[in-house]
C-alpha cells in the first residue's frame, strides 16, 4: 500500500486556480492574485512561497507543461 497521491490534471483545477497557476509562473509583481486560488495551490503543492512572491514547485511547471 503506498501513500502516492494520484497526479493532479488540469481538470482538477477550477479555471481561476489554473488562472493564478499561470500567472505565478510569470516573473513579475503579482498584483491581484487571488489569495483562496494560490492558497489551494500552496496546499496542492504546485506553488510555494518565496520571500519576493511565489514560484512554481516542479509538480506545478509539469502540471503547466502538460497537454
Amino acid at each position: 500500500m503506498t501513500d502516492a497521491k494520484p497526479a493532479l490534471t488540469k481538470a482538477d483545477l477550477s479555471a481561476i486556480e489554473l488562472k493564478m497557476l499561470v500567472r505565478v509562473s510569470r516573473p513579475g509583481p503579482y498584483v491581484g492574485l487571488n489569495g483562496k486560488a494560490v492558497q489551494r495551490l500552496i496546499e496542492l503543492g504546485l506553488v510555494k512561497t518565496r520571500v519576493a512572491g511565489y514560484t512554481l514547485t516542479d509538480e506545478g511547471m509539469s502540471l503547466l507543461r502538460a497537454e
